[in-house]
């Protein structure tokens, strides 16, 4: 087959993407939440954004679970709406990413994962990227503008290292890395300092990436030292 068959076979099947995602996104009246909150997103001790966020447990595919993650991200150029559909077992299944300015639709992102294969189309103004990563166990979803996708990282035990690939969606690129704690820290929420514990996520890049997470699986912060962000709840989860 030629690129240009090739490339019209990925839109379409990227295309059934957008749909299934999108009516994944519906909320069902027996979902149960995972995670749901807020983050205020500050870069060098300023606030510049507010990321609201839900997880939660899907209809049942092929007799398993599934996992959808949704967002509205607020910065003060663009909006950003991340829709993350995985597996029971946090295998990606379908990612789709609207951005927007001014009111109006920007950027648009679609990533199938399945059949050996990794596909991504980006859609803007200023290019169109239609992509495919050969399909890799162990995969993640990891944006640097959007923050609650660290939910799904996995967790390294004390003194021990996980190895991950990472779809940088945007990029598009996919990049090793490894998590590693680092160790028993608090994290201030509301005023309340709450015990946590703080891993290291290094991508084979150089680039360091920390998060922390609370005994009973909360995600609390993110930060991104080489962009001075931090990412950081502004109160926990309703029990």
């Amino acid at each position: 087959m030629g690129e240009r068959g090739r490339a019209r076979g990925l839109a379409a099947v990227l295309g059934l993407t957008v749909v299934a995602v999108a009516a994944a996104a519906r909320p069902a009246p027996a979902q149960e939440f995972l995670d749901r909150g807020t983050f205020l997103i500050e870069r060098g001790g300023n606030e510049v954004g507010r990321e609201d966020f839900a997880i939660r447990r899907g209809p049942a595919r092929a007799g398993a679970g599934s996992i959808l993650a949704v967002a509205t991200v607020h910065y003060r150029d663009r909006e950003l709406r991340p829709a993350l559909d995985l597996s029971g077992d946090l295998r990606p299944v379908g990612y789709q990413l609207d951005v927007s300015s001014g009111g109006r639709v920007v950027e648009r992102l679609s990533v199938q994962f399945g059949r050996g294969r990794i596909g991504v189309r980006l859609a803007g103004q200023q290019r169109e990227v239609l992509r495919e990563f050969p399909a890799a166990l162990g995969i993640a979803v990891l944006d640097d503008d959007v923050f609650h996708q660290f939910y799904f990282l996995p967790r390294a035990a004390s003194g021990g290292v996980v190895s991950l690939r990472l779809l940088l969606p945007r990029a598009p690129a996919i990049v090793g890395g490894a998590v590693r704690r680092i160790g028993d820290d608090t994290v201030s929420v509301s005023g309340r300092k709450l015990p946590a514990d703080h891993f290291a996520l290094l991508l084979d890049t150089g680039e360091e990436r920390d998060f922390w997470f609370t005994a009973s699986g909360d995600l609390l912060r993110v930060a991104i030292p080489s962009r001075e962000i931090v990412a950081t709840r502004t109160a926990l989860p309703p029990r």
